[in-house]
C-alpha cells in the first residue's frame, strides 16, 4: 500500500455543555479586608452568622429576622419569636409576658451580594484540531483543519476554607435576581466556537493546534445591612437596648471575608465569542502515522 502524502487523526473535540463540577482555580488576589468605612468583618468572631442568614442569594428583598445567642452561637429565624430559649415568659397564664433572653439578640435586615474582587486567568488547554501527518518526502503540504469548543460555567461556595459546587449557587450571579457585574463573559451561558484555520506542515512532521481559553473569576462576599439590632441586658426586660449599628459599635454593613462565592466563566470579546491563546504542535511522523 502507497501510504498517502497528507494523513489526519481526530484527537478530540472538547464540547463542554455548562458544567457545574469542582474546578481547580489560580491563586486568587486578596481582597480587600478594610473594606469601607460602613462595615465590620466579622470573620474570626461570630463565623457562622453570614453564612446562614445570606446563603445562595437569599434575602435580598424586604427585611429578615433573626435571633442569634452570641455565647453559644446559636441561631434562629422569626419562628422562634417570644418562645424558648430565646425568649423567657414571666408572670401568671394571664399577664404572662415574653422577654428577650440577656444571651440573644434580634438582628433585622438584608442581604446583599456585591463583587468584591475579580481577575482572569488561562484556563488548560483544550479544543484541540484535528491531527495532519506530511508523509511526503518534498516539501510543505497546505490544508485545513478544524476547532470547536463551547463555554463552561463553574460556581464554587467556600466557608472557613471548606470549598463546595452546586448547581443552586449559581443563582448568586443570576442578573435576572439583582446581580450585578459589568464584564463580558459567558456566566451562565453555553456559547459554542468553531473555527477553520489553514496550516502548512513541513515534510515528515505531525502538526496540531490547541488553545487556551481566557477565564473570568467574580468573587462575591455576601453582606448583611443592619437595620436594627437589640439586646436586653436585663431579664425582667427593663435593659431593652436597640441600635441601627451592630452592637453599638457604628458599622451597618456585615460581611465575613471568609465567606464567599466564586463565579467562573469564559471571557468573550466584542463579537461575544470566548477568547483564546491559540498553539500550534508539533512532532516527528511516526510509522503509524504513515501506514
Amino acid at each position: 500500500m502507497v501510504p498517502t502524502p497528507v494523513k489526519k487523526w481526530l484527537l478530540t473535540v472538547a464540547a463542554c455543555g455548562l458544567a457545574f463540577s469542582g474546578l481547580t482555580l489560580a491563586s486568587a488576589p486578596t481582597a480587600s479586608a478594610t473594606g469601607n468605612g460602613n462595615e465590620t468583618d466579622l470573620n474570626g468572631h461570630w463565623d457562622n452568622l453570614l453564612p446562614n442568614i445570606c446563603q445562595d442569594g437569599s434575602n435580598r428583598s424586604g427585611q429578615s429576622k433573626w435571633f442569634y445567642n452570641i455565647d453559644t452561637h446559636e441561631l434562629h429565624d422569626k419562628s422562634y419569636e417570644g418562645k424558648y430559649p430565646v425568649y423567657d415568659v414571666i408572670g401568671g397564664p394571664r399577664a404572662a409576658k415574653a422577654y428577650l433572653n440577656p444571651n440573644w439578640v434580634e438582628i433585622l435586615g438584608h442581604c446583599y451580594y456585591p463583587e468584591s474582587s475579580s481577575w482572569t486567568y488561562e484556563g488548560g488547554e483544550t479544543a484541540w484540531s484535528e491531527s495532519a501527518s506530511n508523509c511526503d518526502n518534498g516539501g510543505p503540504l497546505n490544508y485545513n483543519v478544524t476547532q470547536s469548543y463551547t463555554t463552561t460555567t463553574t460556581t464554587t461556595k467556600t466557608v472557613g476554607g471548606s470549598v463546595s459546587a452546586s448547581r443552586a449557587i449559581g443563582k448568586l450571579f443570576d442578573l435576572s435576581l439583582g446581580a450585578e457585574f459589568e464584564h463580558s463573559w459567558s456566566y451562565g451561558k453555553s456559547v459554542g466556537w468553531s473555527r477553520t484555520v489553514g496550516m502548512s506542515v513541513p515534510a515528515g512532521r505531525t502538526e496540531w493546534f490547541g488553545a487556551r481559553p481566557l477565564k473570568r473569576v467574580v468573587r462575591v462576599n455576601p453582606h448583611f445591612w443592619l437595620d436594627m439590632f437589640a439586646w436586653n441586658t436585663i431579664k425582667d426586660g427593663n435593659g431593652f437596648h436597640s441600635s441601627k449599628n451592630w452592637g453599638g459599635y457604628g458599622y451597618r454593613a456585615l460581611v465575613d471575608r471568609d465567606y464567599y462565592y466564586d463565579g467562573t466563566s469564559n471571557v468573550l470579546n466584542s463579537s461575544h465569542q470566548p477568547q483564546f491563546h491559540f498553539l500550534l504542535h508539533g512532532r516527528a511522523n511516526k510509522w503509524s502515522d504513515c501506514h
